[in-house]
């Protein structure tokens, strides 16, 4: 019995049951048997551990694929880039709850200070981009949109450079050294040597200053969030 199962006594292997949509149900058990397949598996193997008709199963696939929750590599079916994502998402809100609880106040007053929207951001479980955990939107009816959930590129935000900035040395040198630069607007800073030196200019003043970099005509400001012991929780911007 799967976690997904464990969860609706009622559902049958092939996801009759008396709650959820049967298609819903089949989604949850896909993500969860494809959780413990780390190199993914094919159609055949999907539909035999779950007991569901391939034509059927193949179904719910295009549509995963469609969205990018699922990938597909060598003929296998592995979670994709927006699985990895949404779980990062809900990872990092559940772990930094108490975080959120404390910046709240000071989003507010940021927010109606500078009339402009706040956003608290963390790092993705992979480390690969900064996701937003909260956030208080500008009052003005053209506004910067935010989604709590949302990622955004660690070298071209304001959240994301103070993410990258307190980061130990051996791990961020590695990460520059391999990091793809993409051009997001013509003003994005591609310059490897360039973004490492803007890193330590962040690190030494506990503030990022972005414009035009991720997205055209969107400037941001971005600053640390510490624990007690000195270690870099979040970022706000």
């Amino acid at each position: 019995m799967t976690r997904f199962d464990a969860m609706t006594p009622t559902a049958d292997k092939t996801g009759a049951q008396t709650g959820a949509p049967r298609s819903v149900n089949r989604i949850l058990q896909i993500f969860d048997d494809l959780c413990s397949r780390p190199t993914g598996a094919s159609l055949a193997t999907l539909s035999d551990s779950l007991g569901i008709p391939k034509s059927s199963l193949l179904n719910l696939l295009r549509g995963l694929l469609a969205s990018n929750h699922l990938a597909f590599v060598d003929g296998l079916y592995q979670l994709g880039p927006e699985a990895y994502g949404l779980a990062s998402a809900i990872i990092g809100t559940r772990r930094y709850l108490g975080v959120t609880d404390l910046a709240r106040p000071v989003m507010r007053r940021l927010a109606e200070a500078s009339q402009e929207t706040a956003v608290l951001a963390v790092m993705s479980g992979d480390r690969s981009a900064a996701i937003y955990v909260e956030k208080i939107e500008s009052p003005n009816a053209i506004r910067f949109s935010a989604t709590v959930g949302d990622s955004r590129p660690l070298l071209w935000s304001a959240v994301g450079r103070v993410l990258l900035a307190f980061q130990v040395d051996h791990w961020l040198n590695e990460y520059m050294r391999t990091a793809k630069l993409v051009r997001h607007t013509p003003q994005t800073e591609i310059r490897r040597t360039r973004l490492r030196d803007i890193l330590e200019e962040v690190r030494r003043n506990h503030v990022a200053v972005t414009a035009d970099q991720g997205t055209r005509n969107v400037s941001g400001f971005a600053a640390p969030i510490f624990d007690g012991s000195g270690n870099l929780v979040a970022a706000v911007g």
